[in-house]
C-alpha cells in the first residue's frame, strides 16, 4: 500500500514538473538568489587564485604573525585595518576509520564485539540540507538538458525503492 502511494506521487512528480503559484514565485526567488551566489563564488574563486593575491596573503600572514608575537593584533594604513583573527597553525587528524581497520583484525572476537557496542553509543547522524543546482531555463534550452533522462529518472526510481523498504523495515 505504501508502494502503491509512493508510486503514485513519483509519476505525478514526472507528471506535473512546472510549479504554479506560490510555490512558483519561492521557487524563483530561490534561484534567483542561487544564481546571484554561484556567481560571486566564482568571482571570489577567480580573485583567490590570482597569484598576487596568495603571494601578498602569504606576506602579510608573516608581517601580522610577527606583529602578534609583540602583542599586538591589528595593523592600519589610511584605508584599511587588517587584525589577525586566527593563528595560522598545524594540525594533526588521525584517520580513526582506516586505524581501526587494520587493528580490528588483529583483536579478539570479544574485543570486536567491544568496539562495536561502543560504536554504536557513540554514531550520532546528521542531517544534512539538499544540494541543488538551479540553472535559467535558457541555459537548460541551450545545453540540451531540459528532459529527464532515463538515467535520473531510473536512479529517482531506485532511491525511491530504497526508501520504501527503509519504511517497510520499520514497521515489520
Amino acid at each position: 500500500m505504501l508502494e502503491e502511494i509512493v508510486k503514485k506521487h513519483l509519476n505525478n512528480l514526472f507528471e506535473s514538473k512546472e510549479a504554479k503559484g506560490k510555490i512558483a514565485k519561492q521557487i524563483d526567488e530561490f534561484a534567483e538568489i542561487h544564481t546571484q551566489i554561484v556567481k560571486l563564488e566564482a568571482e571570489i574563486k577567480k580573485l583567490k587564485e590570482n597569484p598576487k593575491y596568495a603571494e601578498s596573503k602569504d606576506k602579510i600572514s608573516e608581517i601580522m604573525q610577527e606583529l602578534k608575537e609583540t602583542g599586538q593584533d591589528t595593523m592600519e594604513t589610511k584605508r584599511f585595518v587588517v587584525k589577525i583573527t586566527r593563528s595560522g597553525s598545524e594540525s594533526e587528524t588521525p584517520k580513526y576509520a582506516k586505524i581501526l581497520e587494520e587493528f580490528l583484525p588483529k583483536v579478539s572476537i570479544k574485543l570486536r564485539e567491544t568496539y562495536s557496542k561502543i560504536k554504536e553509543q557513540h554514531t550520532s547522524i546528521t542531517k544534512r540540507s539538499p544540494s541543488l543546482d538551479v540553472k535559467a531555463k535558457e541555459e537548460v534550452k541551450e545545453s540540451g538538458s531540459g528532459k529527464a533522462s532515463l538515467g535520473g529518472i531510473l536512479s529517482n526510481i531506485r532511491t525511491v525503492h530504497s526508501m520504501i523498504n527503509r519504511l517497510k523495515a520499520k514497521f515489520e
